[in-house]
Order: C-alpha cells, then structure tokens, then sequence
C-alpha cells in the first residue's frame, strides 16, 4: 500500500509539473507567439516564395515605406529612404529586432493567437501600418550625419509621436551586402543606436549637473561662482578645458554656455557624489525606460566609488557615464513640459495588441528645475550658438557635448534640446560617433531635420 500511495504522489507530481509547463507555454504563446512566428528562419514570411502577405507600411503622409508583392517584401524606391527608414521599417529577413515589422508582427501579419498564420474564416489578412515619422525628415537626418555613425531622434513633446528616428550604419534591405557580418564598416548595423545603445555623453551631463545644483541650493544656485584658467589639479589629477581655453569667473548660466568643464567639475565636487547620483537617476538615469513594448538601453551612471577628481569628470559627462539617444531626447521633452515626458509613439493606428502602444507621461524634473533649465539652454543658443543655426521662430534650446571615448578616436558629437515653441513643440537629441564638434557634426543635422519639419 505504502508503495502504491508513494506512486501516486509521484503521478500528480508529474501531472503538475505538465499542467504548470503547458500553462507556462500557452501564456508565452499568447504574449509572444507572433514574435517567434516572424523569426527570419520562417520561410512563410521570408522565402521567395512567402505564403504570407505582410500589410504596408507608410509614414505620416502615405509615401510607401514597405509592402508585399508577387516576388516578397520590397520597399520605397529611394535607396537613401530605405537606409534612413531601416531601423525603424525592418528588413526582409527580419534582422531588426526593434523595427516595425518584428514588434507589429502580427498586425502585419494578420497574426492570430487561435490559428497562426493559416488563413481561415476566422483569421484576419495582414493590416497596414502607418507610422508617425517623416520620411523627408529621416532622410534629411540620414544625408546631414555625412557618413558618421551615430543616432538621431526627434518626436512631438506634446503628443509623443516620433518624427525622425535613424540609426547609422545602416544599410540598403533591398541590397544586404553579401560580406555584412565580416566588414567592420557594418558593424552594429542590426541595432537601432537610438534605442539600444548608450555613448559617452560629454557636456551634454551638464544640464544633469546643473540640476542637481538646482535642487541643492533652490534659493542660491545662481549666485555659485568659479574660477577657470583652462586646467587646474582637483583630486590630484588635471581637469582641463577643451583646448585649455581659459573662462575666467563664471556663474552657472556663463558656463553652460561656455562649456566649461573646470567649472561643472567644481560645481559637482560641491553638489556630491551621493547628490549628483541621486538627481541623476531622478532624471532617468539606471532606469529601465520604454517605448511601448520595447526596452530601451540604459543611461548609466555610478558614482559610490569615485574619487574627487572622477566626480569632476563624471560632472562634466566623461568617468564612466554613459548616456542613450532616446533617454537624453524624453529628458529635454520633460524639461520642455515642465518636467514630465509623454512616451513616444512610432505608429499613428496603434491598439492595444500592437506592441508600440505608448502615450504614459513620466516625471523626470520638479517644474521649477525645468523652468530653470529651459532659461539656460535657451541662453546657450541665443548667445553662443547662434539662432541663425535653426528655422526662424523655433526657439530652439539646446546643449551640445564631445564625448571624449579614447583609443585614438575622435570623441562622441551630441546636440540634445527642444523648441520652446507652441507651433513646433519638438525635443531632439543626435549623436555623431567621431565627429569634430557638437555645433559641427550634431548641430548641422538638428538644424537639417528642423527645416524638414518646418
């Protein structure tokens, strides 16, 4: 009897663990069937001779983008659209983990948790996409990054819709170069920067500094003023200037526009570590950011074991900060709108089941801070920058920063800000991989979208 009790423990022991296991797979089934569905190895979708019709995809005034014909999927006849549109679109072989045609599978599709991709009276054919980019704003971008790598993102603050969004390298997806997993000029080509990567940020840090000081001393932080004489020992190593330009005394608005990296170096040792950290996350940094179902890479920062002068570096956006494209652009957004952010959105037709659905707002910075910070970013492109970079009447605010990444490469080029503007309510951060300047290789491509979209 003890043997037969014994067995039969073990048969519903076995039977759980099959109940659990088969709840575990059609609850997977359910959320991500049409993901694994839309695998590049399923030759339904991807072979030559495809038994599933993908729906259209258009950007925000109806130029085709992608669609299925007879001989498979083909895209828009502009080789120059296709290359700035890739991350965003897909490729036939579904290598872009992040584009529309993975995450928006199975509207694309017809998808259908019941029957699959089998065609019944109970399954739906693939519906068309339209996305809320302007293609003539992406190849605007595309053709303004003059061959660097790098990431560009732009979206309407108020509505969250993405405007321009393009990822470098790239390549053609009606041409996939043969030699694409060998050429080092490829490399990284399947990952959207703009969303899956994160770069040293340089200067940009600042406008996170400068935060942090706001909250520190609410009522003073204005009146806090350094001395630059181009490099000076802190923490017993050098802090220098870029070129060692001298700036002499500057209170925070002058060095924001200055730039200067002996003053926010100072200012970060005065703030602290714990502070800075603390501000920093406050704005997103380590935090697991979205754009609707997809994750986005990390901005990084720790600072519990730093010394004097990494706290310095780490103020002025160098140490081992690392900041991401879409993070720094849904931060400028938030400091537009008074500290809280609307979530991008990529499509103009999303729905619940889409996988880009999107819309939430988040709070990054205290409205005060906000207000602070859009009177110093104005004031950098008023009286540093130059208005006559941008379309008239934008009222553009910006911050832009070298990432200095060493191994003899030439440093990381952003420019991040937004159009203090009812008319044109735009928040933008570009990032150009060895470039030679901020206003030289990121600047020039705001200012080329910006005159797309006016």
């Amino acid at each position: 009897m003890k043997t037969v009790g014994f067995r039969s423990i073990v048969l519903y022991l076995l039977l759980a663990v099959l109940a659990g296991g088969a709840g575990y797979l059609i609850v997977n089934l359910f959320f991500h069937g049409s993901q694994w569905a839309m695998q590049p190895y399923n030759g339904h979708i991807y072979a030559e001779d495809a038994t599933v019709k993908l729906g259209e995809i258009e950007d925000r005034d109806g130029l085709l983008l992608a669609a299925t014909g007879e001989e498979g999927r083909y895209y828009n006849d502009s080789e120059t659209v296709r290359k700035a549109m890739l991350h965003t679109v897909g490729d036939p072989y579904g290598m872009i983990s992040t584009s529309v045609e993975h995450t928006m599978s199975s509207r694309l599709s017809g998808y259908n948790f019941f029957t699959g991709l089998n065609r019944t009276v109970f399954s739906q054919m693939g519906t068309d996409v339209t996305l809320s980019l302007d293609a003539g704003a992406c190849t605007a971008a595309y053709e303004a990054m003059n061959g660097h790598n790098g990431a560009v993102f732009v979206y309407n603050y108020n509505t969250g819709e993405v405007l321009c969004k393009v990822s470098a390298p790239t390549y053609d997806p009606e041409n996939v170069p043969e030699d694409i997993e060998e050429n080092d000029a490829y490399r990284g080509a399947y990952l959207d920067n703009s969303l899956s990567a994160s770069f040293t940020p340089g200067s940009i840090m600042k406008v996170v500094t400068a935060a942090a000081a706001m909250e520190k001393w609410p009522d003073s932080w204005m009146d806090r003023v350094y001395s630059c004489e181009g490099a000076e020992e802190l923490g017993g190593d050098q802090i220098t200037c870029l070129h060692s330009e001298a700036h002499g005394e500057q209170d925070l608005s002058s060095a924001m526009g200055n730039s200067c990296n002996l003053y926010f170096a100072k200012l970060a040792n005065d703030v602290g570590a714990e502070a800075l950290q603390k501000k920093a996350e406050e704005m997103g940094f380590n935090s697991e950011l979205h754009m609707g179902s997809i994750p986005i890479s990390k901005s990084e920062i720790d600072l519990s074991s730093c010394n004097r002068n990494q706290l310095g570096w780490a103020g002025v956006g160098q140490y081992t900060i690392l900041a991401n494209p879409y993070h720094m652009a849904v931060l400028m957004g938030a400091i537009a709108r008074g500290g809280e952010y609307t979530e991008p959105v990529l499509t103009r037709n999303q729905d619940l089941f889409s996988g880009l659905t999107g819309g939430k707002s988040h709070q990054l910075c205290t409205a005060k801070e906000a207000q602070n910070l859009r009177s110093l970013l104005r004031n950098n492109v008023e009286n540093y920058y130059g208005d006559w970079m941008f379309p008239e009447g934008m009222s553009v605010c910006a911050k832009t920063g070298t990432g200095e990444v060493g191994e003899g490469k030439a440093p990381n080029c952003w420019m991040i800000g937004f159009c203090d503007s009812e008319e044109y309510p735009y928040a933008f951060a570009v990032m150009a991989e060895e470039g030679t300047g901020g206003v030289e290789s990121a600047g020039t491509v705001v200012s080329a979208v910006l005159q797309a979209l006016k």
